[in-house]
């Protein structure tokens, strides 16, 4: 059939007449010698019979080849497309930004000898409605220079300006003289306090579309972890107010600090500052190779509690601590269901950050 159908386009083109002489085995190869001679038909004369079924048969093989090269594209390119491609949804900021409260955070570096990472992300949710990030950080070196104390704070996007709630709770709380074995009741009593004042001008004021439909007075919860600085074995503790989670990273198994206590209806949670009878702390015994996570549950849903696929994953990848642009790429990892606002407030013991020279 192939070799009528190249006899069939050389007669076309008026090449003459053609005879076919097919070559040798092994490897069946087609030889075409062409004659000169007048060009075959005008407008009244038919063509054989055997030239129409080459180029018919000629076609065929032509169409099947390109269909071939059209699938090996598609593949190439991920396949075809099952449907209309996405649409692209606007990414609106919250009446502006600026440096002292970015849609993207991320920090790290050493405290005396407990090295640290921080990220804080606005969520999908936030950037299509434009609205601020909700939570926040915060982590410093106590004055004494004895203690690491790390806060997250996670607004509820229920209450009007809840990242102002979640801001002043992280400052309040590292701005405390923190040990593990404080009472803390009395400095969980002080934090809300600070929130109440600092938030009390906001409670009634509206702008743009902060808040959402939201009109509770602003609140936030609050997870902190207060680590020994010198990175040596000791005693660590943490405590917390709400859902924002703390995992333990010790000889590669994770632990979830707070599990949660039965079901709450939605996403309902306590919080500060009407919420300080359902504190909860607890210490754990730290040391080298020791990693302390402190997470909102943007973050801390995914980790499900230590036994997530993420969450195995980053048994390895923050075995040690990770680049800031590594540390960056694991949190802002992308899930259709996962659109909430992400923090995460990492502390190794030990000394991992060295300057380069």
């Amino acid at each position: 059939m192939i070799r009528a159908a190249l006899a069939g386009l050389l007669l076309v083109i008026g090449m003459g007449p053609v005879g076919v002489r097919a070559g040798p085995a092994p490897e069946p190869t087609v030889t075409v010698t062409v004659t000169p001679g007048q060009r075959q038909g005008g407008a009244g004369s038919g063509w054989p019979w055997w030239v129409l079924s080459g180029l018919a048969g000629g076609g065929a093989v032509l169409l099947g080849q390109m269909l071939l090269r059209r699938r090996a594209r598609a593949a190439a390119d991920g396949g075809t497309p099952l449907g209309p491609l996405p649409q692209p949804l606007p990414v609106l900021l919250a009446g502006g930004a600026d440096s002292r409260a970015p849609g993207v955070a991320l920090d790290g570096g050493m405290l005396a000898q407990t090295t640290v990472r921080a990220v804080s992300l606005r969520g999908r949710r936030h950037r299509y409605r434009g609205e601020p990030l909700q939570d926040a950080y915060a982590v410093r070196l106590s004055a004494d220079g004895r203690w690491v104390i790390a806060a997250v704070a996670d607004g509820l996007g229920s209450t009007l300006h809840a990242e102002h709630a979640a801001a002043v709770a992280v400052r309040a709380a590292t701005n405390l003289s923190l040990t593990p074995g404080l009472g803390w009741h009395a400095a969980f009593a002080a934090i809300a306090g600070e929130v109440m004042r600092a938030t009390a001008r906001l409670a009634d004021r509206r702008t743009g579309r902060h808040g959402g439909g939201a009109s509770e007075p602003p609140a936030t919860t609050l997870t902190i972890g207060v680590v020994p600085a010198d990175g040596r074995r000791g005693i660590a503790a943490c405590a917390a107010i709400g859902d924002s989670p703390a995992l333990w990273l010790h000889d590669r198994t994770w632990t979830e600090i707070f599990p949660p206590e039965g079901q709450r209806p939605g996403n309902v949670t306590s919080a500060l500052p009407d919420d300080l009878g359902e504190l909860r702390e607890r210490q754990i015994d730290w040391g080298p190779g020791d990693v302390l996570v402190l997470c909102s549950d943007g973050f801390g849903t995914a980790m499900g509690g230590g036994g997530s696929v993420l969450a195995q994953r980053l048994v390895t990848s923050w075995s040690s601590p990770p680049a800031l642009r590594s540390f960056l790429c694991d949190v802002d990892f992308q899930l259709s269901t996962y659109d909430d606002d992400r923090t995460v407030l990492a502390l190794w013991a030990g000394r991992h950050d060295t300057a380069v020279l």
